[in-house]
């Protein structure tokens, strides 16, 4: 079962994929290839990790988010139920404010990486699903946050889009976190699936923590 997790407040761990798939993307000389690149050469190296999603109702492009996003990213997030919004950004909103938008597109895929499964319904495209990472200040370890829009839940987009475990371990991130309510069972029922382990957070019975 998918359901959102809470926004950037610190997101899963790389417990399955992380070491393993640094060590091989080493050993194949790509290992922390964002260190020293433009944005453009950012973005362009996590389009080299994403991969279209098969679905029963056609084909989503996964790429990364970008400013040009802002009008598909504002529908993607004032199309989510009120409780997937609450689940992603841990307060009641309708919409992104203006700054919440330009901090969700406006992206440099390398401090922060964002990707989007992206439809296309009736020739225009349609955000059905987003996940990201923001860079923690010691530069090894990462928080994380996806969501994914009501009706395209459980049909396997967050797992896919969890190829940002890849684009992390290329970058030499070595951990992923996150933070989610404990009410969400369905992204605590992912985050087990994937092989993190879910924790409460401190004294505070309302949050869980994914490490």
């Amino acid at each position: 079962m998918e359901t959102n997790t809470g926004g950037l407040s610190r997101p899963p761990t790389l417990k399955r994929a992380p070491l393993a798939v640094a060590r091989i993307l080493k050993r194949e000389g790509i290992a922390d290839m964002f260190l020293h690149t433009t944005h453009l050469d950012a973005e362009r190296q996590c389009l080299m990790f994403c991969r279209p999603i098969r679905t029963g109702f056609g084909e989503l492009a996964v790429r990364p988010v970008g400013p040009a996003d802002a009008r598909i990213a504002q529908a993607f997030v004032t199309s989510l139920s009120g409780t997937s919004r609450y689940f992603r950004f841990f307060q009641a909103l309708k919409c992104l404010s203006p700054a919440m938008l330009d901090r969700f597109t406006r992206v440099d895929h390398v401090t922060q990486v964002a990707l989007a499964a992206v439809a296309d319904l009736d020739g225009r495209p349609s955000m059905v699903a987003e996940a990201r990472y923001a860079v923690a200040a010691d530069g090894r370890s990462a928080e994380f946050a996806l969501a994914v829009a009501d009706q395209w839940q459980r049909r396997g987009l967050a797992t896919q889009l969890m190829a940002l475990e890849r684009i992390a371990a290329a970058a030499g991130i070595t951990r992923l976190t996150g933070e989610c309510l404990a009410i969400n069972e369905g992204f605590v029922s992912l985050a087990r699936s994937l092989g993190y382990r879910v924790n409460a957070d401190g004294g505070d019975r309302s949050l869980l923590r994914i490490e």
